[in-house]
């Protein structure tokens, strides 16, 4: 434990980055149960972990890739496989970070792809990743 989540517990003041992915997750299940986007957050998160190169991983984050938002590029989103995906950042995923920030929580891209997708898997019948 951190001295700053100790100072936090010690007044009962959450961690402002716990608070952050708590309610971009309840976001997310909003989103997912009433848009049935479940499917394509999933396929972001994917492409997204996907550009891990094993070759570069000596080299540390973040130029071994993986899960790291960079999805969001224009030369990943632009890529032929990546069709589609923009959706799911600009219709789904943006509204829920500047929805956030309004809230003075701030979440990175990558974690809240990663959590979009997580959560989807979840609420769509699927194990609840930890």
């Amino acid at each position: 434990m951190s001295c700053f989540e100790c100072f936090c517990g010690i007044f009962g003041e959450e961690d402002p980055k716990q608070k952050a992915l708590k309610a971009a997750k309840a976001k997310c299940v909003e989103l997912i149960q009433s848009k049935s986007c479940g499917p394509i957050l999933i396929r972001t998160a994917w492409h997204d972990s996907g550009t891990y190169d094993m070759a570069n991983k000596s080299k540390g984050f973040p130029n071994s890739g993986g899960a790291i938002g960079s999805i969001r590029t224009p030369h990943e989103i632009g890529a032929p496989p990546n069709a589609g995906l923009k959706k799911a950042l600009d219709v789904y995923l943006t509204p829920i970070k500047n929805d956030l920030e309004k809230d003075g929580l701030i979440i990175s891209w990558a974690d809240l792809i990663q959590l979009a997708s997580a959560t989807a898997v979840e609420v769509m019948g699927g194990p609840k990743i930890a």
